[in-house]
């Protein structure tokens, strides 16, 4: 089958790249299966088509930022499938693939896909694009180690009372660095031990240059650091709680409305969350409490907003950019 659009079909196709591309970063996993569906009734019968891989890659990877893992990974699966092995939508697929097992705790399973994925993006010819590529993916798949062992812990119901007092207290008696050593302190041992295992089997693919800008191991696992691999995974999922901009807890917290702060507004909505991801830790939750409480609700969610894990050919983000 040819690559070429078919003329007739291409003003509904870009529209409905619009449309999937808005539910993606709205966080509408339904929606994107939507659009990705009226898009293969476009291409049909083609189903290798790459502008139809590419908006399936996109709704399988909302499906995947709201943690519907086994509808993801069977996505994943047959993206690869269809795509050829060369080809940058097989890489992406894989790198998905590879958090989908890491999600489920299947690190066997993963740590194969990171290096595929790793030794495939070493044949990117431009050095710049590379590290850049090197830099994003494994901070993700650190982001994803500790929130593969975050998921589970905890027991107990979380209070949202509790929480919201503990997150005061600890706005109260910490600043940015602090909190976020803190929340690093509360990871647990073998999430740590996890990034280390995954992390030294992928450094182990990379060329010299890139090993190189990686910070040493016993850099790269103190609280502090361990805090801001959490903070960025953790926040992503805090997004969802509190950034839709029809909530009623997003509508006053944009007016600054002070019994949002008051009350357990933010401690109420992030306990729902967190408990559907089966994060029943309520220390670590305060923490997060406190971190969103420091923003206004445009800083925070345009800070938190979940960022695709493969970067655009249209992306020319420096090297230096936050995290």
């Amino acid at each position: 089958m040819g690559t070429k659009v078919p003329p007739e079909i291409l003003p509904r196709l870009r529209e409905l790249e619009s449309e999937l591309q808005t539910a993606v970063a709205k966080g509408q996993p339904e929606a994107a299966i939507e659009c990705a569906g009226q898009i293969q009734m476009l291409f049909a019968p083609n189903r290798k088509h790459h502008r139809l891989l590419r908006a399936k890659l996109w709704a399988f990877e909302a499906c995947l930022d709201e943690n519907r893992l086994q509808y993801a990974e069977t996505g994943f699966i047959g993206i690869r499938k269809l795509a050829g092995s060369n080809t940058r939508l097989y890489i992406e697929a894989t790198a998905f693939l590879g958090i989908c097992h890491l999600r489920q705790k299947r690190a066997a399973k993963a740590k194969p896909l990171i290096r595929e994925v790793i030794n495939s993006a070493n044949n990117i010819r431009s050095a710049k694009r590379r590290r850049q590529f090197h830099k994003r993916f494994i901070q993700r798949i650190e982001e994803e180690c500790i929130l593969s062992e975050l998921i589970g812990t905890g027991g107990a119901q979380l209070d949202p009372t509790e929480i919201h007092d503990k997150a005061v207290l600890l706005l109260q008696q910490n600043n940015e660095d602090a909190l976020t050593t803190l929340i690093g302190n509360l990871i647990p041992p073998s999430g740590v031990l996890l990034l280390r295992e995954v992390r030294d089997y992928s450094i182990l693919q990379l060329p010299a240059p890139e090993r190189k800008l990686l910070p040493a191991p016993k850099v790269a696992e103190n609280p502090k650091n361990i805090g801001t691999r959490a903070l960025a995974v953790l926040r992503r999922i805090a997004w969802r709680a509190v950034c839709d901009p029809e909530s009623t807890i997003y509508k006053a917290w944009a007016k600054k409305i002070p019994k949002v702060y008051n009350e357990a507004y933010f401690a109420t909505a992030l306990a729902a969350t967190f408990t559907n991801w089966k994060i029943g830790t309520p220390l670590l939750v305060s923490g997060v409490v406190a971190v969103v409480m420091k923003y206004t609700a445009h800083e925070f969610c345009e800070w938190a907003q979940p960022r695709g894990l493969m970067i655009p050919i249209a992306d020319k983000e420096s090297e230096q950019t936050k995290d």
